[in-house]
């Protein structure tokens, strides 16, 4: 007697099995993620930063000997420069300055000049005239400005340019 051969049913796929084709779309889904986040980054970045702190920096190191003349010109004067900045809530900063000689005596009359120098990012950077509102007291206002870190560059500009120079880092509220 021949036993008749029965074939064994096939399982059925679950939908819990995995699949060639699923594994394909996970890896498919996985790096196209990180694709489209690094895309993301690189255009952010781009925008945002040209990568440029200085033009020509072949250049700036031609002017270095000239700004070592300039500083000790500015050392001799015995000036010095005090300058806050406040930020109000409608994003407007004061500025106000208030220069005095090596005796402590104000400097008047001078031609002040103020820039709100974002480190980050040139483009943000805001340039204002001081005007004198007392004996040695000059004042600003600048606007509009952001929170976050500035750098406030004041500048007494004289016969032959920039006679005196100081740089202060603040962070505006």
């Amino acid at each position: 007697m021949t036993m008749p051969i029965i074939a064994a049913p096939r399982p059925s796929r679950s939908s819990g099995q995995l699949t060639g084709r699923k594994v394909l779309m996970i890896f498919v889904a996985f790096f196209g993620t990180i694709a489209s986040a690094d895309a993301f980054l690189v255009t952010s970045a781009f925008r945002t930063w040209s990568g440029l702190d200085e033009p020509s920096p072949y250049q700036a190191s031609q002017r270095y000997n000239a700004e070592l003349r300039r500083a000790a010109e500015q050392d001799a004067l015995g000036w010095s420069l005090v300058a806050t900045a406040v930020r109000n809530p409608v994003a407007v900063a004061s500025i106000n300055v208030t220069v005095a000689d090596g005796a402590g005596r104000p400097v008047r009359g001078q031609a002040l000049q103020a820039r709100l120098e974002r480190p980050t990012d040139k483009r943000q950077d805001l340039r204002v005239g001081l005007i004198e509102v007392g004996a040695g007291t000059y004042a600003a206002r600048a606007e509009p400005v952001a929170r976050g870190q500035w750098d406030l560059v004041v500048e007494v500009v004289g016969a032959k340019g920039v006679a005196f120079r100081r740089r202060h880092r603040i962070v505006l509220d």
